[in-house]
């Protein structure tokens, strides 16, 4: 019979942390988004929201025409928005350029610097630095919550909405993503 010590709990506990595509804690208890996904009924076209990059030069969503677009609207000072940038990242890093592309647009009084600390402290390097105006988001979508998240399909019209926290990198909202794609 072996002998539990407090060794072998440490032992055990580290090789179960080293494993691969083992959840972080804040990450374990999002569901995935494919389960949270509800559809835009009527579909809204998202091509008049307000987007700046992080030297303030106008961005648009028609520059993504003909790609799924996963916008995530999020705040750097938001918790549940904290928790989910980083499978946001990695649903970045897996989607296929040519298909699909990921969006993560701020809303922070404090500007793009503070994006630019979040992704600096949290060791995002795949992300746009990409700001929001709260009251052009609520007049073209509708939306005034984060974390939310619109899935646009190639016209730019949003046909999918996940309200709340999510885990983004998952396998069934991969293949629910590129179903769509």
């Amino acid at each position: 019979m072996m002998r539990t010590t407090r060794r072998r709990v440490l032992a055990g506990l580290g090789a179960a942390l080293a494993l691969p595509g083992i959840l972080r804690a804040e990450e374990a208890f999002a569901p995935p988004a494919a389960t949270l996904t509800r559809a835009a009924t009527p579909p809204r076209d998202a091509t008049a929201l307000i987007m700046q990059d992080g030297d303030g030069a106008v961005q648009s969503l028609t520059e993504f025409t003909g790609k799924i677009v996963v916008l995530n609207l999020w705040g750097p000072w938001c918790v549940p928005c904290r928790r989910e940038m980083p499978s946001v990242a990695r649903l970045a890093a897996a989607l296929d350029p040519a298909r699909g592309v990921v969006l993560p647009l701020a809303f922070d009084w404090r500007g793009a610097n503070a994006v630019r600390r979040f992704y600096r402290e949290t060791g995002i390097t795949n992300l746009p630095v990409l700001m929001g105006d709260g009251d052009n988001l609520k007049a073209v979508l509708g939306f005034e919550n984060l974390p939310t998240t619109a899935i646009l399909d190639r016209s730019g019209r949003m046909i999918e909405q996940v309200e709340g926290e999510a885990r983004w990198d998952d396998p069934a909202t991969l293949d629910w993503l590129m179903g769509l794609a």
